[in-house]
């Protein structure tokens, strides 16, 4: 067995380096960063000593014994998923410290590139209404009603707003949604008026506000969320589609920034082709995943999600874990 250094800008390139000096008959002993280089040392193995790499999509909870396997996961999941070159590099930075390990578990460097709050509904207070924004048909109004499902199970109180006065529909579903759940529904100006109202006396009760959609790219879309947001101090969610455009990204960061979203809501996964968009938009604005959007039933509720859950996704598994998920079942 020989043991070889390689030094480059970055782990990527380091690691390509690697395999194209040598193939994949290595074993990674070692990642280090030295003066602003990364530093790979690698085992080469002669004779009948292969390093055989494993089935990538067989891996079981995650981990895989070999550092290159894991590495090469990563890389098809960033090409799969169209995550870029940029995010491809920092999750490998982030995954160089297990490459050593016995056992690499990926779902552990995923945690590291991207932030979730999976108690985000337990967490949220009366003090602030809770805003759901969104572009036009991502499905505002029944993760709005979710989330006031499982507050209603957790014995919580509950009022839901609807200022979305142009989508008719939307008002009629919405209203149904109150009334199967038994909450106080309010719509329109005089819903506004209530709102205002409540505010001011009532310190128990979360205020749930559904609106309209927002065109991204218009700015002048967005001059009655603007007039919204002078009068009401609120806490923005922000409602992102797994099937959205990554092109899209800069004018979401735009909206996370000017309107200081708190957390994101994934949408669409079921038919999503490719996690791009609501992954490199996490990563980039740091603002932590919340819950994830199964179903559009009612009956079917939000899913919390974490890095585990979310490899299973990019790796085509199912997203739920066989394990008892709380707030799927409505056991918040």
């Amino acid at each position: 067995m020989q043991k070889i250094t390689i030094t480059a800008p970055t782990l990527n390139e380091a690691l390509q380096e690697v395999k194209k000096r040598f193939g994949e008959d290595v074993a990674i002993e070692r990642t280090e960063e030295i003066n602003n280089q990364v530093r790979v040392t690698v085992a080469l193995f002669d004779g009948e000593e292969p390093i055989l790499v494993p089935s990538l999509r067989k891996a079981e909870k995650n981990r895989i014994d070999n550092p290159l396997s894991a590495i090469r996961m990563v890389e098809e999941i960033c090409t799969e998923h169209y995550l870029g070159q940029d995010f491809q590099d920092f999750w490998l930075k982030c995954l160089s410290p297990y490459l050593t390990l016995t056992g690499i578990n990926i779902a552990e460097s995923l945690s590291e590139c991207l932030n979730f709050e999976p108690q985000w509904i337990r967490k949220i207070l009366c003090l602030k209404p809770v805003v759901f924004l969104g572009s036009f048909g991502v499905g505002k109004t029944q993760i709005l009603a979710k989330v006031a499902a499982l507050l209603k199970a957790s014995d919580r109180a509950v009022e839901i707003y609807n200022i979305d006065t142009i989508k008719t529909s939307g008002q009629g579903l919405l209203q149904a949604y109150a009334n199967k759940l038994d909450v106080p529904y309010h719509f329109g100006k005089e819903g506004w008026k209530t709102l205002q109202e409540n505010i001011k006396n009532q310190t128990d009760v979360i205020k749930l506000i559904d609106t309209q959609g927002v065109n991204l790219r218009n700015s002048e879309d967005l001059n009655w969320l603007l007039a919204y947001s002078q009068k009401l101090i609120f806490d923005p969610v922000l409602i992102v589609p797994c099937d959205g455009c990554v092109s899209l990204s800069p004018d979401y960061a735009n909206f996370i920034k000017k309107f200081g979203v708190r957390h994101i809501i994934l949408s669409k996964l079921d038919v999503a082709g490719s996690l791009s968009l609501p992954i490199r938009l996490a990563w980039a604005s740091e603002v932590p995943i919340a819950m994830v959007n199964g179903s559009p039933n009612l009956s079917e509720n939000l899913q919390y999600l974490n890095a585990s859950k979310l490899l299973n996704a990019l790796t085509g598994a199912e997203i739920v874990d066989a394990e008892n998920d709380a707030v799927s079942r409505g056991g918040y």
